[in-house]
């Protein structure tokens, strides 16, 4: 039986190698959210909006018992605020089994799973969206959205999902999907309200796969970024292949990129981007190269100016780095003598959190003697 026939007619169907990288980036990206929300507020809702039947035939646990076991299994757990787990799934059979599942956990006053009635996510947005915030807009909540269609999450709904000053969400593209298909005719009807705009567009000008998938990545990621949003990206590869599909992160508070970014680089030490079943969370023959071009590039065009640490950070946060490399860059540009540190005059490290830096060109270090 072909995937595409699995996934239509049984209940529980077998996991995929891309499939498990995508749960490492929801644990290791819950590690952080959970750990900075649940001990900040006291209440916040993660929602599982394609929840599935909670498991595969091979094993593995679905998407959502892999967030209920990471709460569970915290380190911090003790120090947590309440959880509200929500679920939905369209079919009733699979409905019956992730309720099965969850009945397996151990109980937890803590974490309040509320798995819902068959439903479609185009439906039941508005009612799941009430039921997340709790009567507040202010508390916390992280949509992942995985849907098995395109059309089955347009960009109107999930800019629904956004509407909070605390949403965030996680959103599985198709971008293999939208590379094979982006070119076929009317399938514009299906690709601008996925978008939410015809700048998807820009993306078909690219021929090679990689490159194509990249920019509807970037592309999609520029309409939430139109909204006033940060973003991530990350490609979920199976071997050596370009990415199947994207995991985009979409938040209102740059704090979550700074949940974000290790997530990316702790499964892709090399470059931060994508990472199949073979390299996910494998050691990186390149961690003293780190690819932060990018980053070098945006430091360098700080000459003439003094910047502030926070002012640095935020920048290599929506670059998808990281301090460590901010500190690294820093040290390359230092010993270029194109980055000083200014204030403290004293301290332990090298680039302490706080600290000012001014930035030079390299035409005001040359040697006028040669």
């Amino acid at each position: 039986m072909r995937r595409v026939e699995e996934l239509r007619e049984r209940t529980i169907w077998k996991s995929d190698p891309h499939t498990q990288v995508k749960h490492l980036v929801y644990r290791h990206y819950l590690q952080c959210w959970m750990g900075k929300i649940l001990q900040k507020f006291p209440e916040a809702t993660i929602v599982d909006a394609f929840a599935g039947p909670g498991v595969y035939t091979d094993g593995p646990p679905g998407s959502p018992v892999v967030v209920a076991r990471t709460f569970l299994d915290h380190t911090a757990y003790q120090r947590f605020g309440r959880l509200n787990l929500l679920c939905l799934e369209e079919r009733p059979d699979r409905v019956e089994e992730l309720r099965r599942q969850f009945a397996k956990l151990p109980p937890s006053p803590q974490l309040n799973i509320s798995v819902q009635p068959p439903g479609t996510f185009a439906e039941r947005q508005p009612q799941l969206s009430a039921l997340a915030h709790c009567g507040r807009a202010e508390t916390p909540v992280l949509w992942l959205i995985d849907p098995f269609s395109l059309k089955s999450a347009p960009f109107s709904l999930i800019r629904q999902c956004l509407a909070g000053p605390r949403d965030e969400v996680l959103f599985t593209l198709f971008t293999n999907e939208l590379h094979r298909f982006c070119q076929r005719e009317h399938f514009d009807k299906t690709m601008t309200p996925y978008f939410g705009g015809d700048h998807w567009q820009s993306a078909t000008a690219e021929r090679r796969a990689g490159a194509r998938k990249e920019a509807f990545a970037t592309a999609y990621q520029q309409g939430l970024q139109s909204q006033g949003l940060f973003t991530g990206s990350f490609g979920v590869k199976i071997s050596n292949q370009s990415a199947r599909y994207h995991l985009i992160l979409a938040t209102h508070n740059e704090a979550g990129l700074k949940c974000w970014a290790p997530v990316t680089w702790k499964l892709d030490g090399y470059s931060g981007q994508g990472a199949s079943a073979d390299t996910a969370d494998a050691p990186s023959l390149f961690d003293e190269a780190l690819v932060v071009d990018r980053l070098d590039v945006a430091l360098r065009a700080h000459a003439g100016t003094a910047q502030r640490w926070e002012t640095l950070s935020s920048q290599a946060a929506r670059l998808n780095h990281m301090d460590k490399h901010l500190r690294q860059v820093l040290d390359k540009l230092a010993a270029q003598g194109l980055a000083f540190r200014v204030d403290p005059v004293r301290a332990r490290t090298a680039w302490p959190e706080g600290c000012t830096v001014r930035f030079y060109a390299p035409e005001d270090v040359a040697d006028e003697s040669s």
